[in-house]
């Protein structure tokens, strides 16, 4: 509710569904951490790298 509440008033329906997408995506990167399930950069970049 905070993050539709934080929208301006004229925001349209497809701006509110990108925001909870967003805080949604954001929240999962944090459960993934805390559960060890996360990568360091450097693995990050080799991933890249090698695609």
């Amino acid at each position: 509710m905070q993050v539709i509440q934080s929208l301006p008033d004229n925001v349209s329906d497809e701006e509110i569904a990108e925001a909870l997408l967003l805080i949604g995506s954001i929240m999962k990167g944090y459960k993934q951490a805390e559960d060890g399930r996360s990568i360091t950069t450097e693995e990050l970049l080799k991933e890249i790298a090698e695609l």
